[in-house]
């Protein structure tokens, strides 16, 4: 398992076979895991994200929140200040998701520090979802 420190108290985490990335909080339970697939449309999420920071930064009123699968949103939204990766569900009977306690809210200060920790671990591992079998089935063909 290969671990990139991000603070203190908080990694992003690739495990051994490398099928699953997680970020993790040191001595609880909030973490986020990413399948390769959710890894990949989470990634193309995150050019939207800075976006969506840099309008709160702004001064403007932000509700953004972006399914990447599974279950999974991330959300940036004013009044909150972090980019919260979070798991949803729909209660019985009704038609709105509502969060789970099962996710991990990244301080602002620590997106920047996060999008470095994505970077070195590509650097580190440049096949990256290129082997994933489900996010590129036809891995001779360059897209």
């Amino acid at each position: 398992m290969k671990t990139y420190k991000r603070s203190n108290d908080r990694m992003l985490k690739l495990t051994k076979n490398k099928v699953e990335l997680c970020i993790k909080e040191k001595d609880s339970q909030k973490s986020a895991a990413f399948t390769p697939a959710r890894w990949a449309s989470f990634l193309l999420c995150m050019d939207e994200i800075d976006r969506q920071l840099e309008k709160m930064f702004q001064g403007e009123e932000v509700t953004y929140r972006n399914h990447y699968g599974g279950g999974w949103h991330v959300s940036v939204i004013s009044g909150f200040q972090s980019v919260d990766l979070r798991k949803f569900y729909i209660p019985f009977g009704e038609k709105t998701a509502k969060p789970t306690e099962t996710g991990i809210a990244l301080r602002l200060n620590e997106w920047p520090v996060f999008k470095e920790a994505v970077q070195a671990l590509h650097r580190e591992n440049p096949e990256g979802i290129q082997s994933c079998k489900k996010c590129n089935p036809f891995p001779s063909i360059v897209v």
